[in-house]
């Protein structure tokens, strides 16, 4: 008996220690952007996400949540899914990002009217940033679009050659490795987000292919093969959170 109200006195004090979790532990992040390869003549595409990220008190986190792209390098419909650990710097008060966007003006020394203007308007909007948070993590996905190598495109040029690209799928499976940081812009409880990242992809999703040859002959005479590794993202968000 004394051992079952040990259990409960146990029970009982631990649930108004869970009705005071601090708020705010919580955030969902919808995010929009452009996805870019890193490599010449390599066209950039939407991206578009829902995350959902967790804190600790000590800014230690997580995230993950769903995200699409529309096109990567010619290659259609790519899912994911992020997974990330996180940190993030302590959040200012409203009259600490004042005095700090206006010392930055201050400290602002340029001698043309329109550079101090634009500058100081910069400097003025960045120290209005709440935070800043890095993550870093891994990012498994799916490639459900079709390899083109059926559908080649062709590129004629004036010195007498031509060129034929097309962009092989050799694995639908993706994974990347992530790592990137953003800055926050605190409305009450919503949060407006700058999200940079770089990703490399550790499988051997994209594979771009160059030919060349003389205009008015089908022979080749170079053929270039180039994996596309690199990409650079660059996210807005909105932020809630609970």
């Amino acid at each position: 008996m004394k051992r079952l109200l040990i259990i409960l006195s146990t029970i009982l004090s631990a649930i108004p220690l869970s009705a005071q979790k601090p708020l705010e532990n919580d955030e969902i992040i919808a995010t929009v952007g452009v996805n870019v390869p890193m490599y010449k003549n390599m066209e950039s595409d939407v991206v578009v996400g829902l995350h959902y990220g967790h804190y600790y008190p000590n800014g230690v986190g997580f995230r993950t949540g769903f995200q699409y792209i529309p096109t990567v390098v010619e290659i259609d419909n790519s899912f994911s899914i992020p997974l990330a650990v996180t940190f993030r710097t302590g959040s200012r008060t409203t009259s600490a990002k004042l005095n700090s966007a206006a010392h930055g003006i201050a400290r602002t020394q340029v001698y043309d009217e329109g550079d101090a203007l634009k500058y100081g308007l910069a400097t003025f909007l960045m120290n209005l940033f709440d935070r800043i948070e890095f993550h870093a993590g891994l990012t498994p996905g799916y490639v459900a679009g079709k390899s083109r190598e059926i559908y080649p495109s062709y590129h004629y040029s004036g010195l007498g050659y031509w060129e034929k690209t097309w962009t092989e799928k050799p694995s639908s499976f993706s994974l990347s490795a992530d790592a990137g940081f953003d800055i926050s812009f605190r409305i009450w409880r919503f949060d407006l987000k700058l999200m940079p990242a770089f990703h490399y992809n550790i499988t051997n999703n994209y594979r771009y292919h160059i030919q060349e040859g003389i205009r008015g002959s089908d022979e080749v005479i170079r053929t270039t093969v180039k994996p596309i590794k690199w990409f650079f993202t660059f996210n807005g968000g909105l932020a809630f959170r609970f």
